[in-house]
């Protein structure tokens, strides 16, 4: 089977930054690699040997941009032979694309051919990973073959990290992580080959290689939780510290807890805020103007009523005095040279308040985080002498501070959407003269209200026509929803519903748009076949048609 390679560059293999890195690896994967498989496309990690492993002719298609469809894959794929089905997976809530899809062939002979002359290929501009669908998520989860690559070249993407390592052995995926908003690389990725023998002869061969002029580190991959080093810390982090603290004074108070590595303090320009003045001493500082104000004023009324005394008219010596300035005027008229200005103190760097101590053992950071966290300190700062609450913890990099805190949110929204689930409600079609006191007298009869509110707007406090209204119980709720809809209100009949969130809303009437018939993602009938059945939106089907499930390559349900 001839196999049809993409037009794109020769990979890091032919990078003229470092040209005998990659040979050197050819080199020594001739040598070391297991032997290699009958198919000629089992060296490039996509043959016959590796497809027989899965008895199916499924193929993932990954990194795909938002707005490809199934029509459009079944145009590049049905090029390549004959296409059983076609899915785009999508959000079950907002029916977005999630960024990946599978591609079913009547055949494996076809579903080899497209994964080796379509892997990389552009899609709208952007390159896509292919690679045998996995049915069982056990093979994905287990680790086995997986490797992890750090320090790579930003201009390395997919298919040159494939082309380097695919000569160790068959590669069930590759991948070069992309920062999300800007799509350029982050510097590593992640190889996972069929076999753990082919892996460590990849780790053994490439580890510490020059590949595209610069040092890469291989290894085996290791998850978040499994790494040694997750919980084994030596760095601690501190903010809240006193500004008029440095390092030879942090190192004082942490020295104790046992040897340490390195004391930093950032240092900067602090950004200084006006003090907030109390309503109580603004009041008395107001009150304080004011009678000075009326001192001055009675002062000055008091001295109209005097007599004024007349100056008398000025003689000729006083004006030649007047019009001849003496010598001793003359010298104090003369400009005294300027000094130069210092430099604002705001120019020097100053300390930002927060730092980092490095200890050689964990089990000195534990015992200092343990002991020094939360601990008070009795400052003075502008003339103020205040409690500062020192804290202490583990140092933390942005990516996974950001990642525990957006877990943190999403367990304390799903908490809240738990705690008002079945008894908040939903109310629209008010007058504006309805307030939240009225809309809580209206719904006070069905029962125990928490909580009553109309939506107003943040500029013109106008109301918006719509409110919620919450019960203690979902039996209260469910009553107020039963004989309160289609209520006069103020001359309006109102609407009363169960709240919902708005991407559950919009899901919803998605749905029901699609159930009626002519919605989008409503599948198509490719080659004269049957179009998608009720109850499977974004399924395409082949020219021969029929249920997905009947064929071999059945899209895997996850």
């Amino acid at each position: 089977m001839s196999s049809v390679k993409p037009e794109e560059p020769t990979p890091v293999a032919a990078a003229d930054a470092a040209p005998a890195a990659v040979p050197e690896a050819k080199a020594a994967a001739e040598s070391t690699a297991p032997a290699p498989a009958p198919s000629s496309t089992a060296a490039t990690g996509g043959g016959g040997a590796n497809a027989n492993n899965f008895h199916s002719a499924s193929l993932y298609i990954g990194d795909l941009l938002p707005e490809v469809n199934e029509g459009l894959l079944f145009e590049i794929f049905n090029a390549v032979g004959p296409v059983a089905s076609i899915r785009v997976c999508r959000d079950a809530v907002t029916r977005r694309s999630l960024g990946y899809a599978y591609v079913n062939y009547h055949q494996v002979s076809d579903a080899e051919r497209a994964l080796d002359s379509m892997n990389f290929t552009d899609i709208k501009g952007k390159p896509c990973r292919i690679m045998w669908s996995q049915r069982d998520p056990s093979v994905r989860r287990s680790g086995v073959g997986n490797i992890f690559v750090k320090n790579l070249h930003e201009g390395i993407d997919n298919k040159q990290l494939y082309d380097t390592f695919s000569l160790f052995g068959n590669i069930l995926s590759c991948k070069v992580v992309t920062d999300k908003e800007t799509g350029l690389s982050k510097g590593y990725g992640y190889v996972h080959y069929e076999t753990n023998e082919a892996a460590a002869s990849a780790i053994e061969k490439l580890d510490g290689m020059l590949i595209d002029g610069k040092e890469v580190q291989v290894g085996v991959f290791m998850r978040r939780d499994n790494r040694p080093d997750a919980q084994a810390f030596t760095n601690c982090f501190l903010k809240n510290i006193p500004l008029d603290w440095d390092e030879k004074r942090l190192t004082e108070e942490f020295e104790k807890f046992g040897e340490i590595v390195s004391v930093t303090i950032s240092m900067g320009r602090r950004k200084r805020f006006p003090k907030k003045v109390k309503a109580a001493e603004k009041q008395k500082e107001e009150k304080k103007e004011e009678e000075s104000e009326a001192e001055v004023v009675e002062k000055k009324e008091e001295g109209d009523d005097k007599p004024r005394a007349v100056s008398p008219e000025p003689t000729e010596e006083a004006e030649k005095d007047k019009e001849e300035p003496s010598k001793e005027d003359e010298k104090a008229e003369e400009p005294t040279p300027a000094k130069p200005a210092e430099e604002p103190a705001s120019n020097k760097p100053e300390s930002l308040g927060f730092g980092f101590v490095n200890f050689l053992t964990h089990e000195s950071a534990a015992a200092a985080v343990k002991e020094m966290n939360d601990k008070e300190f009795t400052v003075t700062e502008d003339g103020e002498t205040i409690q500062k609450v020192l804290f202490v913890g583990r140092a933390q990099k942005k990516a996974e501070r950001e990642r525990e805190l957006r877990a943190k949110y999403e367990s304390e929204k799903m908490d809240r959407i738990a705690k008002f689930q079945g008894v908040n409600l939903y109310v629209k079609n008010l007058d504006d003269t309805v307030g939240d006191d009225v809309l809580r007298d209206e719904f006070s009869a069905m029962g125990t209200i928490t909580s009553a509110r109309v939506m107003r707007d943040l500029k013109t406090g106008v109301s918006r026509g719509f409110g919620f209204v919450c019960f203690s119980t979902p039996e209260d709720s469910t009553r107020a929803v039963n004989e309160m809809n289609g209520k006069i209100i103020a001359g309006k009949p109102i609407f009363v519903a169960l709240a919902q969130r708005r991407d559950v809303r919009r899901a919803q009437l998605e749905a029901q748009h699609n159930n009626q018939g002519g919605g989008p993602g409503r599948g198509g009938n490719m080659g004269g076949g049957q179009p998608g059945a009720p109850g499977q939106p974004g399924m395409m089907r082949g020219p021969m048609g029929g249920p997905m499930g009947g064929y071999p390559g059945a899209v895997p349900m996850y």
